[in-house]
């Protein structure tokens, strides 16, 4: 796949790929109670309703429009959208004039948006007369597979989550009040009791206020290192400080070259080309508990709570690699992906770092099959004051965590069972570590299941202090999973051929 024009961007959902703006967000969760009622609304969908990839451009398009103005030049807008040339051209000269861009209601001058996507469980498209796939966890769905075969507890997830009912989310992101808006005319309209449809449950998420702008609830800068796909973010590549390695479209999308490495026996059917397999899930943050845990491990460590921090997660808050700064930020470097980790050592960034355990730089041989296309935000209130003074969360906060990819036995539940989890990824590096394992992923790291060892009751990991000497940090998980599914993002073709198909 060379250039951007070798795909459908109209036929593509617009979270997969460039992904949404996200100030706000709600999942409507829908179990479908009778097919028959609900498919010809699919047409409808598919038409009016859903946004492209292609939509999703124009509306950054309008955006950077509004926030500079009195810039007509099409290759500012580039440097936004990742595309190049005609395309480029062609999404400016589309847009309305500055004055008709609708704007949001208040002090502000936002874009007015509210983007939509849909998807559907195994269950759900096979309701709808295409529950053929080849993806083992996607089949069982997440709470067979993360309950009954991975670290999660049952009795942690949400009620409407456990019992099989979800068929479906439908994903609207923008501006608040256009995003609620947009929720209550679709339920009407197409996700209703008369479109047999019964609402199960809404999720909202929300993007921090002020400086946290863009920052999950521990602090960090969130979505920096994404996968750049060849063919579509070309130029983003070129930039400075991005990764110079480009991953093959069918890692993320279905029916593209590299999906499980081009073996036909292993690929989706046909049907499924342009989308993608979508992780939903909910995560609670335990902020305050992990404050607290910085500042009494920092000081034996001969590090600042913050020095502590960024090396636990691999990035300082600002986003800046520790790998790149390791004495202090540096936000210059806030976006920065041109970099490996050094294979034999942890001197700067520990092996069990958030990032190292998430994407092994260097010792993977740059490697894409393991990419996946973040695309969580926070949900919950701030800390609030009692919370800070007993380091105690008392409020529901955390991040609804999303992923895109087209094979989650390669994707997120490989990354979650074989890396994130385990203590011995990286493997073979206890040279490196006087000996120790590497130790679990601090920041989303979860516990044994019926420990009965005490090493398993508690979680550790390996950190080099200030004095270059290896020390074993024990912590209880700081993250709590309540649950979601995996879902299943058609392309728009295919949205509108379920509005007819019959079962097969």
């Amino acid at each position: 796949m060379g250039s951007a024009s070798e795909f459908d961007l109209k036929n593509i959902q617009g979270d997969i790929w460039p992904g949404f703006t996200k100030r706000y967000e709600q999942f409507f969760f829908f179990n479908i109670q009778d097919a028959g009622d609900f498919r010809p609304g699919l047409r409808g969908l598919a038409d009016h309703v859903i946004t492209s990839s292609h939509d999703a451009l124009v509306n950054r398009a309008a955006i950077h429009k509004v926030k500079q103005p009195a810039s007509s030049e099409p290759g500012i807008v580039g440097n936004l959208i990742n595309l190049t040339g005609s395309v480029i051209h062609a999404i400016h000269d589309a847009l309305p004039a500055h004055h008709d861009i609708p704007r949001t209601k208040g002090p502000t001058d936002d874009v007015g948006l509210a983007q939509v996507n849909i998807s559907f469980t195994v269950r759900g498209m096979t309701k709808l007369g295409k529950g053929r796939f080849k993806d083992d966890p996607f089949l069982k769905g997440m709470f067979a597979d993360m309950v009954g075969q991975g670290r999660d507890e049952a009795k942690d997830w949400l009620p409407e989550f456990k019992d099989g009912s979800v068929d479906g989310v439908l994903l609207v992101c923008g501006t608040e009040h256009e995003v609620k808006k947009k929720v209550k005319d679709l339920s009407q309209k197409y996700l209703g009791p008369s479109q047999g449809v019964r609402h199960l449950l809404t999720l909202d998420g929300k993007e921090r206020p002020g400086d946290q702008k863009g920052h999950e609830h521990f602090g960090f800068l969130d979505g920096i290192s994404q996968p750049l796909i060849k063919g579509l973010d070309d130029e983003t590549i070129k930039l400075p400080g991005s990764r110079k390695v480009p991953t093959r479209p069918g890692i993320i999308l279905l029916g593209h070259d590299g999906e499980m490495e081009n073996v036909p026996q292993l690929m989706h059917p046909e049907w499924a080309k342009d989308g993608s397999l979508f992780v939903v899930r909910k995560m609670r943050q335990f902020v305050p508990e992990f404050n607290s845990f910085l500042e009494s491990q920092a000081p034996r460590l001969n590090f600042t709570p913050e020095q502590l921090a960024a090396r636990l997660v691999g990035r300082w808050k600002s986003g800046a690699p520790v790998e790149l700064c390791p004495d202090e930020d540096n936000k210059k470097y806030a976006t920065w992906n041109d970099f490996d980790f050094p294979l034999d050592n942890q001197l700067n960034c520990p092996f069990a770092s958030h990032m190292r355990k998430t994407k092994g730089r260097g010792m993977m041989n740059d490697r894409d099959i393991f990419d996946i296309m973040r695309r969580g935000i926070p949900h919950g209130p701030e800390v609030g004051l009692d919370e800070k003074e007993n380091s105690k969360t008392v409020l529901d906060r955390g991040l609804i965590f999303t992923c895109y990819q087209s094979s989650l036995c390669n994707g997120f539940q490989f990354i979650k069972n074989r890396w994130i989890n385990p203590d011995t990824f990286p493997a073979d590096r206890t040279d490196f570590t006087d000996g120790m394992n590497p130790g679990q992923d601090v920041i989303v790291g979860q516990s044994v299941k019926g420990a009965i060892e005490e090493d398993d009751k508690l979680l550790y990991t390996c950190v080099y202090d200030s004095n270059k000497v290896h020390n074993k940090v024990t912590f209880e998980p700081f993250v709590q999973s309540n649950g979601c599914d995996y879902f299943f993002t058609p392309s728009l073709k295919l949205l509108g051929d379920l509005s007819v198909a019959q079962a097969v």
